[in-house]
């Protein structure tokens, strides 16, 4: 086992199929094969469960995957500590859909401009699934809104560590003529479980529907699906304000404030990069706080 089967192991488990793995890593298929199988000699197990159509983790793949993970992501941040004047390598960022459409564009120009020489992957996907991430090392750091205490204030999990970096201003989208009192339930459109903001609707719906009526989720992949829900008029949506100032809105929508809520910058604890270093300052200058 050594650092480049780990690299080919990791990105087979992602494109689940050895085709696709070896175009992305320049390499012959009869490469990738054999490269899985002598790792499954090696461990002692079968990795993947295989059909005709792709490559699925099996229970010991990815139990294993974590591992591998982890060994490639340390192994990462050692070759840039010794290079800590020049940042260079990776950078595995995370952030909500939210933002990524309305905060991140010139964020990202900026830190590409000045170093060139970070090759920079951004993924989305909602606060439970960025968290989950950072742990397992597929993400060196995310944006994300850590869900508040009893207190109203968000509390950083202790195997984390975060810094406020933006306030936004969540509106809740409504229909026009939409009533509480003539819905048999509430419809609410909201990207999957795991959502900050999602749960910050959800409690919010059923706060309104004083226990008499249901929350309906609709999940949706985006917020232009949310928008759509509610131009069918059936559907209210949560989204914060600078999201909604980007898109077009279904003509005589309301838009009611409901609260601030927070956007961190969240990493794993004790990890540190040159790379994850000025991304940090680039972040605290852009912040709205």
């Amino acid at each position: 086992m050594n650092h480049t089967t780990l690299q080919i192991f990791q990105t087979v488990a992602e494109e689940q199929s050895v085709t696709k793995a070896a175009k992305r890593l320049g390499r012959v298929q009869s490469n990738i094969t054999t490269r899985i199988r002598q790792l499954e000699e090696e461990l002692g197990v079968t990795l993947f469960v295989r059909d005709s159509k792709k490559m699925t983790l099996s229970a010991e793949g990815a139990s294993f995957l974590s591992y591998a993970q982890k060994i490639l992501s340390l192994a990462e941040e050692a070759r840039q500590a010794l290079h800590p004047a020049k940042p260079a390598g990776t950078l595995n960022v995370g952030a909500m859909e939210a933002t990524a459409a309305s905060r991140l564009m010139p964020i990202l120009q900026q830190f590409h401009r000045h170093y060139p020489d970070v090759a920079l992957t951004l993924k989305t996907m909602p606060t439970g699934q960025l968290l989950a991430g950072v742990r397992n090392a597929t993400l060196d750091c995310a944006l994300v809104s850590l869900p508040p205490n009893a207190s109203g204030e968000p509390t950083c999990p202790t195997d984390i560590e975060c810094v406020n970096v933006f306030t936004e201003r969540l509106v809740l989208l409504t229909p026009h003529q939409m009533t509480a009192g003539g819905e048999a339930k509430i419809r609410f459109a909201a990207f999957p479980k795991g959502c900050s903001y999602r749960a910050r609707g959800e409690a919010l719906l059923n706060s309104l529907s004083e226990g008499d009526k249901t929350v309906e989720v609709q999940e949706v992949g985006s917020y232009h699906s949310m928008i759509a829900c509610v131009a069918s008029g059936g559907y209210r949506c949560l989204l914060p304000e600078s999201v909604a100032a980007t898109l077009t809105l279904p003509q005589e929508s309301q838009l009611q404030f409901v609260d601030d809520a927070l956007t961190q910058l969240v990493w794993r604890k004790g990890y540190a990069s040159p790379a994850l270093g000025e991304m940090q300052k680039i972040l605290a200058m852009a912040s709205n706080l």
